[in-house]
């Protein structure tokens, strides 16, 4: 068995798989920059696209975070991030595809907005719009689905619906707050959870390597 994770720390959807790797336990895992840099023709040659996450399993090269989540899943299905009940894992899926389309979508459509010198506020304004209803919708879903729980997505353990949510809210807390102003997009449902999941052993580790990726970009 050889894996290698190409990735970037500051990327959420990086930190979605390592999360799932720490609580996992999959021990052995090459934690890697793309070789020759996000979107450089030396990685496009291991993924056409550029984009990270990318995973090497045997040789072989698994792209998009999901993707390689549901791989690692079926590759080490013990302890499972999923939970067993057919209808708490459609809810924990749906939340975790929620985030990728209506939190990190319109969310990372503003960062060539980021200096207010050539920001459109206009366009800054209806894309944070579409994430403060994203973050409406998962609020919803996990009211409706009586399984949220005060630290968890759903449920009573860490699974891939936090595993996607928590960087998300990452980016919420450090991104969009601090470059737009913007500090009420959480419901005090979504707060209390973001209090509560950074405390979860698995994610701290991942939300610190976050932070000091953040502040070293800052930094420059």
């Amino acid at each position: 068995m050889s894996m290698t994770l190409y990735q970037s720390d500051l990327s959420p959807f990086a930190g979605r798989v390592r999360i799932q790797i720490r609580a996992k336990n999959i021990a052995g895992v090459a934690i890697e920059k793309a070789p020759g840099g996000t979107g450089s023709d030396e990685y496009k040659r291991i993924n056409p696209t550029g984009k990270i996450p990318v995973l090497m399993a045997d040789g072989v090269a698994i792209a998009e975070s999901q993707t390689i989540c549901d791989y690692l899943e079926e590759r080490f299905p013990t302890p499972s991030l999923w939970p067993t009940d057919l209808l708490a894992r459609a809810q924990a899926r749906m939340i975790s595809r929620a985030t990728d389309l209506y939190v990190c979508g319109p969310m990372f459509q503003t960062t060539a907005h980021a200096s207010r010198k050539t920001r459109d506020q206009a366009f800054v304004d209806a894309r944070l719009i579409e994430l403060k209803n994203g973050l409406v919708y998962i609020d919803a879903y996990r009211a409706k689905s009586d399984l949220a729980t005060g630290r968890y997505a759903i449920g009573g353990a860490l699974t891939l619906a936090d595993a996607a949510l928590a960087p998300a809210l990452f980016f919420v807390n450090n991104f969009v707050a601090t470059v737009f102003g913007r500090d009420d997009l959480m419901s005090d449902a979504m707060r209390g959870y973001w209090d509560g999941i950074q405390a979860d052993l698995h994610v701290a580790p991942v939300l610190q390597d976050m932070g000091a990726a953040l502040a070293g970009l800052r930094g420059k």
